[in-house]
């Protein structure tokens, strides 16, 4: 809908301002388990396609970064956790090493690379090996089965004193990727949601670890050694990867200032409900002069199993995640969990079975194609600037001269329809003909463009129809200087 056709509708004003900007935004991307512990079987082609829907920035989502998983578990087949799950330890207890293991989340890894220009690689510990866990003992026979699922009784499930241990096994990895495969991580993150309390023993289907900041803190002084030791000076840490941003404060301000000193990175998931609000953290993680990052989250697309192809539910968290994200918390980054997720539930933002799938068949959820509303549109470089919208993010690429606007509508009955009015606009072109050009996602439309509006005076109006995410795209913009 354009200026003439919304006329006819109550109209509310969103001020978009280029004059104020706020933090430089690094990319998008998604972590690597387990999925591509999966389809890094599939056939040569068949993952090729996958990577460059999601990396491709020509024909995909345009993604460039990857969380690498570096896993704990000892057996591929362990029976406590989900299928793709089971993430091996390159070590061993003995202290010997297979590098062979993990075959399949290295050839996702190494197809990343090609497919992206200047890729970001981050490498995660969801678990410590086995043998590092308190929930293994060496004197009971499989023991090491579920080891790596979490503490007895949901408890811690580092065992102190293996600290040093640990992180050199991390950093060890890290060392091997640059060396064997040219791969240079440029973190490491030690934790995942550490103080979760959802990490139980033989119950919770997936590798995770309760490490409580006190413990943390000692990893954090251990890895840094263990880094600096290995003359690996273009990887630092990040932390913690905490699952809710309330969490995240909570163990920020629970370190030292001598830990934080050494963490230039701070991950947080947003796994919150809706209302959360991001300011806090934002204010305590700047004020220390730390880069952040959401590091993880992910979004149902309405009840398993249900493969719905039309059901915007998962879309919509989405489009309100990313606006909260990156306007109210101002990450500098953004990266979904799972990119492919199989028939255990509807979070992936590409539907594809793990098991019994011969065929390696697969289809998109509107996560997809809802999350390319922004990262086709909004590139790394770009600057995340003033709007007054609640629900929309708008961001100037420089660079490109490009003026993005994203607004989602999670309405799913009422149109919305907005004016908005382009402050500190300086078009680089002749400013009597800009255009937006305009992308929708609904129900019935995947990223459809739809007719371009003219802008008069720096102004253009356009309809947010029920359910959708709808991008402007306005080119020959730049800030007034």
């Amino acid at each position: 809908m354009g200026n003439e056709q919304a006329e006819n509708a109550a109209v509310s004003s969103i001020e978009v301002d280029l004059s104020v900007k706020h933090q430089t935004f690094e990319g998008w991307g998604t972590s690597l388990a387990w999925w591509a512990n999966v389809l890094g079987g599939w056939s040569e082609a068949r993952r090729r396609e996958i990577v460059e829907k999601l990396y491709s920035a020509e024909s995909g989502l345009g993604m460039n970064i990857a969380r690498y998983n570096i896993g704990g578990t000892k057996d591929a087949d362990d029976p406590y956790l989900d299928c793709g799950k089971a993430i091996l330890s390159f070590q061993n207890e003995d202290g010997s090493w297979d590098w062979s293991r993990d075959a399949n989340q290295r050839e996702i890894v190494e197809l990343i690379r090609d497919v992206t220009d200047e890729p970001i690689f981050e490498a995660f510990s969801n678990c410590p090996p086995w043998w590092m866990t308190l929930a293994y003992d060496p004197q009971q026979p499989d023991s090491a089965q579920g080891a790596t699922t979490g503490g007895i009784d949901g408890g811690d499930n580092l065992k102190p004193g293996s600290e040093r241990e640990f992180t050199r096994y991390l950093v060890e990895v890290v060392r091997h990727f640059r060396d064997e495969h040219g791969l240079t991580f440029r973190t490491l993150a030690p934790f995942n949601e550490p103080v979760a309390g959802w990490w139980k023993h033989r119950i919770t289907k997936q590798e995770g670890a309760q490490i409580r900041p006190e413990q943390q803190q000692i990893v954090i002084r251990e890895a840094v050694a263990a880094l600096q030791e290995a003359g690996l000076s273009d990887t630092s840490l990040s932390a913690s990867d905490e699952s809710f941003v309330e969490m995240a404060l909570n163990t920020w301000n629970a370190f030292s200032p001598e830990a934080k000193a050494l963490i230039p990175q701070v991950n947080t998931h947003t796994y919150n409900h809706t209302s959360y609000d991001p300011e806090d953290f934002m204010k305590a993680v700047t004020s220390d002069e730390k880069k952040l990052w959401m590091s993880e989250v992910g979004f149902e697309n309405g009840a398993h199993p249900t493969d719905d192809p039309h059901s915007m539910a998962g879309a919509k968290r989405l489009a309100q995640g990313i606006t909260k994200d990156l306007k109210i918390m101002r990450s500098e980054a953004w990266v979904y969990w799972q990119a492919v997720e199989s028939n255990v539930s509807t979070w992936g933002l590409i539907f594809a079975p793990f098991e019994y799938n011969e065929s390696e068949s697969y289809s998109m959820y509107k996560q997809y194609y809802a999350l390319g509303n922004y990262s086709t549109f909004i590139r790394p470089g770009s600057v995340i600037v003033h709007n007054d919208g609640e629900k929309s993010l708008a961001a100037l690429d420089s660079a490109a001269n490009r003026l993005t606007i994203v607004t989602y509508n999670d309405s799913d009955t009422e149109s919305a329809s907005y004016a908005y009015r382009l402050n500190g606009l300086a078009a680089s072109g002749d400013r009597a003909s800009l255009q937006a050009r305009v992308y929708r996602t609904s129900a019935e439309e995947d990223l459809v463009e739809l007719e371009s509006i003219t802008l008069e005076n720096g102004t253009f109006t356009a309809e947010a129809v029920p359910g959708s995410v709808t991008t402007y795209v306005i080119d020959q913009a730049a800030a007034t200087t």
